[in-house]
């Protein structure tokens, strides 16, 4: 009942919304990475990723904290922290599935290689590490807070929760489908565990927690 008092978002105004961001991702970034370098362009893309939907809805008025969840506390942490474990199993059981099906995925290859490579200085780790922590916060607010839960205010969990996962798989674009398949079945996980706890601080933890545990295994291995 809460969520039919907050300001209603279109849902073409959301699809839009997240398309701008794309291209401003993708062009802008493609421009900072010339500029600035790989590390802080990979920052800065990800708050492109949160910029433009929070700037929308800052625009419109509506009520972020209640829109999207925005409650912290020890609990909710906590519930992230579990929910990362159980998305990093989820993704380690796909990704080889994904793969042993269209093979090893070049575009999840070389962004291992770009970041073991930043990650060869105490500089570039931190950046990277910034980067991917910041994943978690940025996307989650886009893909979960803003664009699944639009659509969920407008038609039902299931085909928002769908609809955002493919999305999401799709900002992660390989031509061998492999990261396409795995980002949008973590996107299935996250947009469970978001609309479970009504929480962006949950999954936005769970995210940015694979996303460092991956990093740290990539360390590790290297």
């Amino acid at each position: 009942m809460e969520q039919e008092k907050v300001r209603a978002v279109p849902v073409l105004d959301a699809f839009l919304v997240i398309v701008v961001a794309f291209f401003l991702v993708l062009f802008f970034g493609a421009f900072l990475y010339i500029v600035v370098g790989e590390g802080p362009a990979l920052v800065l893309s990800e708050l492109i990723i949160l910029f433009v939907p929070l700037g929308y809805l800052l625009f419109k008025h509506v009520d972020i904290k209640r829109y999207v969840g925005l409650d912290v506390n020890p609990k909710l942490v906590l519930l992230g922290l579990a929910s990362g474990a159980l998305l990093l199993f989820v993704d380690v059981i796909v990704s080889a599935v994904f793969t042993s099906i269209f093979g090893v995925s070049e575009a999840i290859e070389q962004s291992n290689t770009l970041i073991t490579e930043l990650s060869s200085t105490t500089s570039g780790l931190i950046t990277v590490a910034t980067a991917l922590g910041l994943a978690g916060v940025c996307e989650e607010f886009a893909f979960r807070g803003f664009l699944q839960s639009t659509l969920t205010r407008r038609y039902s969990f299931i085909p928002a929760l769908i609809t955002s996962a493919f999305v999401f798989g799709l900002f992660h674009f390989d031509p061998q489908l492999v990261y396409i398949l795995s980002a949008s079945t973590a996107g299935l996980v996250l947009g469970y565990v978001y609309h479970r706890w009504n929480s962006y601080v949950v999954s936005a933890i769970a995210h940015s927690t694979v996303n460092l545990v991956v990093l740290a295994t990539l360390l590790l291995l290297s």
